[in-house]
């Protein structure tokens, strides 16, 4: 790689380290398209891009002889790109799995054809990975609908936010882009914004392209919960899932522009796929419950699933009904029972929802007539929650003579 790429405090590779001992973190992009769109635009958007290590991965599903003859000659053999081709035609998550397995890289972004980013998108959301003053789970700009300017390396300029705390760090100590000048560092600082992990917004919508950390989406794999469903792009599971743990970054500039659809899909199609990317997220959410627990902690966790009940609605402030609970739920206790057993399941899910719901989500399984122990473990929660907070007092009473 160029030793100029990169410096910290202002020493270049060089300095630091021997030729290629310090390397930047590989960007995987994965590149999928529907029936008729082509990779030309989109190819043309990756050479383009100022950050030096990246690789795109084009995965031509339903392919033909003509398909896989157009894409390598639209590569060009460039070692950059890859392709995947397969006979079948999955739908867009199950493309986009296909590409993922394909890439090697630390941080992954999943891009349609018809979503072209400027020149300066992995860059961007790179840096702001590097220079955030805590690890996020992945980094979210909007996607624009405006046509971008063939040579521009830097997104439209755009109203400046709010006054806030920056939430990247100060310019010297990180390791630096060389392909951001000072004052486009700065920029990029003021429009930076954390979402913490329990706040819900825009990072998880599908006007958001995001850039994620491998290893936590590799953590979340759909086929945990046993179910033959497929979310309806990888942003709908990836990016509320990778929210509750880890948190994200919202970078407050458009860095991609997406092309104009020819055939949106219904109104039918959406809902549908609304209640099944629900239904997806939650048993993913419970089928990974003990690892999940440990790593963000219980109450943490819990408070997760009841966002994931919520239906993930930007503004919503109050649980689906009864019915959408129970439709939300189906094959959920099964998974929550296996990860901390049917009593404990049954008490923090007690403690976190109206008992209506609870009784929605135990009827799901069991049917109208509930077996005695489950009837048991419900009346019990008050007791466990009346004990749980007389440990509580007891403990902040020890903690207290301890500091006297």
């Amino acid at each position: 790689m160029d030793r100029s790429d990169f410096s910290i405090q202002d020493r270049g590779e060089a300095t630091l380290a021997p030729p290629g001992a310090i390397r930047l973190p590989l960007v995987s992009f994965v590149l999928t398209r529907q029936p008729g769109d082509d990779f030309a635009r989109v190819i043309e958007a990756m050479r383009m891009q100022t950050y030096p290590r990246f690789e795109a991965i084009l995965v031509d599903a339903g392919a033909t002889a003509s398909s896989r003859t157009a894409m390598e000659r639209q590569i060009d053999g460039d070692p950059r790109f890859k392709t995947v081709s397969v006979d079948t035609a999955p739908g867009p998550f199950g493309r986009a799995s296909l590409g993922l397995a394909a890439s090697e890289g630390e941080f992954v972004t999943f891009l349609q054809a018809t979503e072209l980013p400027v020149p300066s998108f992995a860059a961007f959301h790179i840096q702001a990975h590097l220079a955030s003053r805590h690890n996020v789970a992945f980094t979210a700009s909007s996607i624009s609908m405006d046509e971008p300017a063939r040579g521009d390396l830097l997104p439209p300029a755009s109203p400046a936010p709010a006054p806030a705390a920056a939430w990247l760090q100060p310019a010297t100590p990180v390791l630096r882009l060389s392909c951001l000048a000072d004052d486009v560092f700065a920029d990029l600082a003021s429009r930076t914004t954390l979402l913490e992990p329990a706040r819900l917004g825009w990072s998880a919508s599908p006007d958001a392209a995001q850039m994620y950390r491998r290893f936590i989406i590799d953590l979340l794999d759909p086929g945990a919960g046993a179910s033959t469903e497929q979310p309806s792009s990888p942003a709908a599971l990836y990016a509320p899932l990778c929210q509750l743990l880890g948190g994200s970054a919202a970078i407050g500039m458009p860095l991609s522009r997406r092309l104009p659809v020819a055939i949106p899909p219904t109104a039918g199609r959406e809902a549908e796929a609304s209640v099944a990317d629900d239904r997806l997220r939650l048993r993913v959410w419970a089928s990974n419950g003990s690892d999940f627990a440990r790593r963000i902690g219980s109450q943490r966790y819990w408070d997760g699933l009841t966002l994931l009940l919520g239906g993930l609605r930007p503004g919503s402030g109050k649980l689906p009904s009864v019915a959408q609970i129970a439709e939300r739920t189906d094959g959920l206790l099964p998974l929550l029972v296996h990860a901390f057993g049917e009593r404990r399941a049954i008490h923090r899910l007690d403690s976190q929802l109206p008992r209506p719901d609870v009784l929605a989500i135990l009827r799901k399984h069991h049917g109208a007539g509930l077996p005695l122990r489950v009837h048991f473990a419900l009346h019990t929660t008050v007791l466990r929650q009346m004990n749980e907070r007389v440990r509580q007092h007891l403990r902040a009473r020890k903690s207290k003579r301890r500091q006297s």
